[in-house]
């Protein structure tokens, strides 16, 4: 095969561009720091990067929703600790209603206090989160209690409850969803706890000892409905610790995986490159060398 000058500066020219593509793409990870600037690259490893990159926005999103919800379980934990101090404090006052030698005035002062309290459990029951009403089931935006005393004459309370029974759930792990809320129908209106502080209002002003008597036990089963779901808010938000712990040591290990595939050794790369940079300048060197020379410097 003839070889003429043209095919020479040809291979050289190939090889020159060879070799400064190469330097070029250790540059470009260099500055960058990753291993692949774009899909063409690798792309059976981009692949596998853009998987690592959406399970950490997945763990990223259960994070939030984990943090989301033992806020929310902080906030009702705090209203029941409130209602718990309410119903505590109308017992005692029971009690010292249900002194046989008490008289009826001061049977009616005690009636006054309670219905004070009536009032406090009314706002522990619309106390809202982020401007969203804790147990209102799904209608979060409204106040789920009001109360109108002129309901006595034909209901048995005068608290009315205006939410529905919603469950408000929130994903903490792939198919794993956790109930966070209580709505205010089932904590406060089946169990009755209303009307029982109300029975044990009118018991006390009409000086009735066994409707004050009855009224006392009542309040007392309230009391106990009320730490039972505190004990089960505690579970939730124990179980909840766990699995943002547990969340926590997934995002790690994934970021490890990403950047092992994603991220480049410097000092690596930087050898790679410092090789490239020699072959380039080489290369160039030589070809120079090797172009100059024609027939025309010879029939000088």
């Amino acid at each position: 095969m003839r070889v003429t000058h043209r095919m020479i500066a040809n291979t050289v020219i190939r090889n020159v561009n060879r070799n400064l593509a190469q330097m070029t793409r250790y540059q470009d990870m260099l500055s960058s720091g990753k291993a692949i600037n774009k899909p063409s690259d690798d792309p059976v490893r981009i692949a596998r990067i853009m998987g690592y990159q959406a399970s950490l926005q997945q763990n990223k999103q259960h994070q939030r929703n984990i943090d989301a919800a033992m806020s929310w379980l902080d906030t009702t934990e705090d209203a029941l600790s409130g209602m718990t101090d309410v119903l505590q404090r109308a017992r005692e006052l029971a009690v010292s209603g249900a002194d046989g030698p008490k008289p009826p005035e001061s049977r009616r002062a005690i009636a006054k206090e309670i219905d004070e309290l009536v009032g406090v459990l009314v706002q522990l029951a619309n106390t809202s989160f982020g401007g969203r009403h804790i147990f209102a089931g799904y209608q979060t935006t409204a106040s789920p209690f009001s109360r109108d005393k002129s309901l006595l004459a034909t209901e048995p309370t005068s608290v009315v409850y205006h939410g529905d029974r919603g469950e408000i759930r929130w994903e903490v792990a792939p198919g794993v969803e956790v109930k966070g809320n209580i709505d205010g129908e089932a904590l406060l209106m089946d169990t009755r706890i209303f009307e029982y502080m109300e029975d044990l209002i009118a018991g006390l002003e009409s000086d009735d000892l066994a409707a004050v008597n009855t009224a006392l036990g009542n309040l007392s089963a309230g009391i106990d409905i009320i730490l039972d779901h505190r004990a089960a808010l505690g579970a939730i938000r124990n179980g909840l610790e766990l699995t943002m712990n547990k969340t926590t040591l997934e995002e790690l290990n994934i970021t490890s995986l990403r950047s092992k595939l994603e991220d480049i050794d410097f000092a690596e790369t930087f050898m790679y490159y410092s090789t490239m940079a020699t072959l380039y300048t080489a290369s160039l060197s030589a070809g120079a060398r090797i172009m100059v020379p024609s027939l025309i410097d010879f029939l000088r």
